[in-house]
Parts: C-alpha cells; structure tokens; sequence
C-alpha cells in the first residue's frame, strides 16, 4: 500500500505551477491554520462534553489578564476581536521541530495576527490579516516587524501596538500556539479530508500525498496540510480552501458520539485545549466558542478578508549594520481600512477606486503637450501613483500623440475596459474619460495634457474565497468528508 505521506528528495511534476500576481502578492499573508485552530478548539469545547466543574477549571486555566482589552458593553453592538497564533515551540521535541519543517527558535513572535471586526446584527465580519514583517511602531520601542510585539510585554504589548495602529478598541483576544494543533487532531483520533489531486512533496511543510482520495490526517500530516502553500498553483488560495474544509471535518468529527463518549479522547481535547488556548480574562470560552462559530462557514456574503495595507516586500538597513527583509507599511491605506471599519463600512467600498488589480491594466501614455519627455515622466508618476501592494500598472507604450495642444489629460479606454480606466482616473484628478479605439494590448490610453498631476490611490481589494464544490468522483465513492466548507 503506498504512503500518502513518503517523502522524496525530488518533488513530482504537477500541472500549473505559476502563481498568478495576486498569489504573489499574498506571500506575505499569514498563517490562516492557526486560525482554524481557534475555531477548532472552543467549538470541541462547546460540545465536549465536559462537566461543569471542568468547564470553568478550564476557563480559569487559559485565561490571562490583558489590561488593554476592554470588554464589550453591549453585545448588540460590533466588536473587535484579535486572534493571534505564536510560533513557539514549547511542546515541541527537537526532533519533532525537524520533522514538522519548524526549526528551533528561542521564545515567540506572533506569526499569526488577524483582526476580526464583527457585526452580530447584520451577521457581517471583516478580517484583517497583519503579515508577520510588517514593519511598524511597536508600543513603547519604536519600529519593528509587527510579529515582535508580544516579545518583551507578552500580549497587553501586542494589543497596544494594534491598538496604536489602527485606533481600534480591542474587545476580544485569542491565542494558539504551534503544537496545539498537531495535539487537538491526535485527541480526535485524526481526521479524514478529501484530497482530489496528488501533491508533491513540499520542501517547506513536509507534506506529500501520491494517491489522491480520502486521506487520513493525524497531528504531524494535519499540521503539514494546512501550513502549505507552496506546490498550489494557487498558493493562499489553496491553503485557505484547504484549511475551510479541514475546519468543517475536524468539528464534525470532534463532536461525533464516538468522541465525546470516549474519555481517553475527551480528556485529550481537555489537554489540548489548556495548553495551547489562552484568552484575555474577561472573554469566556463561551464568548470564544460564539465568535469561532461564525467562522463555520465563510459565505462571501457576509464575510470579507483582507490583508493590512502594505507596500510589499523591502530591504532595510538597522542601526546595527544588518541587513533586514520586511514588509513596509502603506500608511494611507490602512487609514482608510480602519476608519471604514471604525465606521462598520466595507473597507472595498471606503477606497474610492474599482477592485482592479494594476498589474493587469495596460497602459499607453501619450504626449500631448510641447514639453519634451512629458509623457516619460507623466508615466513614471501614474505608475508610482497606482502602485499597490500588488505591485504597479503595465506601460507598454511612451510616444507622442497625434496633437500636441492638449490642456487636459484624456483618457481613452477600449470595449470592456471601464473599470481599469476608472482605477487611472481616480490617479489623476481632472482628466476626461472616454470611450474610443486603443491599439492592440492596450487597455487605457493617457494623452498627457499640459496641467497633468497625479495623486496616490488606496485600494483595498478583498481576498477572494473559494467557493462550495461538489466533491470530486475520486472522493464520492469513499464519503466526501472534509470536502467544501
């Protein structure tokens, strides 16, 4: 019988490995897993199965003092909760570190910080993903990686510094760490996902399945399924897929009668949830269980995710002469994210421009005045200008126009194009948008008028969610189990 799990050295051919520029983009999201994990463990909580006695010795056990997390006063009323995932090892032998791909590493960084922004009224909530390097000022020290904040200060630390950030009061907080997942699955017995294609072997995870169907999954393999990424096509898209339907089959699994009558495996479950589940102290694991149940299902209808506004990946030099990556923050952007959540506003709709990804908007940029070069500088102005964390447009053509007394900028977009022209307009205040012919490749043309002058866009473009499927034939004939959220 073939193991699911072999490793090799080599990893197998797989189709369509080119990650379009969105995955890109996404490189620096978080680790989602975590999340899940949250949400895994307080619903088993729910319907553990527990007494009362062990409920509230369990609550007493994870809760911790957080001075900056103020509870809410009306639970009508939205909220904010921050959900956090650390890297620490603690639980984690040497030997397992290196089979699970997570090296040793003294103390905690919080790899995983999501800010949940809730409306129990209209069943909305918005999510946003802070990636791990993103470099900001960290609550009493000055600039750092946001990942840092929880080290030295613990989480009040880490709360300040969001709180900082955004000006979001934090009513909420939740926190896993990275061998309580592997443990809550081993407590379960494992659970078994619907796996439609073979996956090569991730030099990243560990992970490797070559016979496609229903796979078992214990804490090591589990661990390993949903922290990978790179051998999708689709990268976080997959992963995200992936970590919805292990969700759906861990609960489902969790509160079968077979575990919650099974002692062995309930006090597992107990185990699992004391050592790797804390919350602030005046959330209960009530409150922590009715915020993961609205994550049961992530309907694009009531649910929006996004990552923290950031200019994307960069090098800095630190005092100490050390060359350091992270991710620069986009200070106008998240401006306009976090009042729109401030407000309960979808963050899509506070920024003014169409959910166009720049990097697929082709451009001509004509000149249209007497001024030598203007349509080159015109040009790299409009692309700093539209510049996101995706990256910027797509200049595939600097020349002159037919006339040169143009007072006022143009700008020309093809059949179908109205949105991507809309995107550059909003970059350049005052110009004229029309309908009319651009040469082949082109989508927009800009004919550079005398008083051209840009003005830096903010787009917030949710993430995009998978949608429900039907599971494949390979995984019909066995139970689709762990197949769509």
């Amino acid at each position: 019988m073939n193991n699911p799990f072999r490793k090799k050295t080599s990893t197998a051919d797989y189709s369509s490995m080119v990650r379009s520029a969105r995955t890109r983009q996404r490189k620096h999201m978080t680790h989602w897993w975590q999340w899940a994990l949250v949400a895994v463990v307080v619903l088993l909580v729910a319907g553990g199965g527990f007494g009362v006695w062990a409920y509230f010795h369990l609550q007493g056990e994870v809760q911790i003092p957080i001075s900056r997390v103020k509870k809410p006063t009306d639970q009508r009323k939205p909220f904010n909760a921050l959900l956090v995932g650390t890297d620490s090892r603690a639980g984690l032998t040497k030997k397992q570190q290196l089979k699970l791909g997570a090296n040793a590493v003294p103390g905690r960084r919080a790899d995983t910080i999501i800010l949940a922004h809730v409306d129990p009224v209209a069943d909305q909530i918005t999510m946003v993903q802070f990636p791990r390097d993103l470099y900001v000022h960290i609550h009493g020290r000055g600039r750092d990686k946001i990942n840092s904040a929880i080290e030295p200060g613990g989480p009040n630390n880490l709360v300040a510094t969001i709180t900082d950030l955004t000006g979001l009061t934090i009513n909420h907080y939740v926190q896993v760490n990275l061998d309580g997942f592997r443990e809550l699955v081993n407590a379960i017995g494992g659970v078994d996902i619907c796996v439609p294609e073979k996956i090569p072997f991730d030099t990243h995870t560990g992970l490797e399945v070559t016979k496609a169907g229903m796979i078992h999954f214990g804490g090591d393999e589990a661990l390993r399924f949903v922290r990978a990424r790179e051998v999708f096509a689709n990268g976080d898209f997959t992963r995200i897929q992936n970590q919805q339907r292990f969700l759906q089959a861990a609960v489902a699994k969790g509160t079968q009668k077979s575990t919650l009558l099974n002692p062995a495996r309930v006090a597992g479950i107990y185990r699992a949830v004391g050592n790797s589940l804390r919350i602030d102290d005046t959330t209960t694991l009530r409150d922590a269980t009715r915020l993961a149940q609205r994550f049961r299902s992530f309907d694009p209808k009531h649910y929006e995710a996004y990552t923290a506004p950031n200019l994307g990946a960069k090098q800095i030099t630190l005092s100490s002469g050390a060359i350091s990556d992270i991710v620069a923050a986009d200070p106008k952007g998240m401006h306009v994210m976090f009042r729109a959540i401030a407000e309960n506003t979808s963050p899509a709709a506070a920024d003014g421009v169409p959910n166009v990804d720049p990097t697929t908007i082709r451009v001509a940029v004509l000149n249209g005045t007497f001024t030598p070069g203007a349509a080159q500088t015109a040009g790299d102005e409009l692309r700093a200008a539209t510049t996101t964390s995706t990256g910027g447009i797509n200049i595939t053509t600097v020349a002159n126009a037919n006339s040169f007394d143009h007072r006022k900028t143009l700008i020309r977009y093809r059949a179908g194009a109205k949105a991507k022209a809309e995107l550059i307009a909003a970059a350049i205040p005052g110009a004229k948008v029309e309908a009319g012919k651009t040469s082949p490749g082109v989508d927009v043309v800009v004919i550079v008028g005398k008083h051209f002058k840009t003005k830096k866009i903010v787009q917030l473009i949710p993430i995009p969610l998978p949608k429900p499927a039907a599971p494949p034939p390979v995984c019909q004939k066995q139970g689709a189990l762990g197949h769509g959220p």
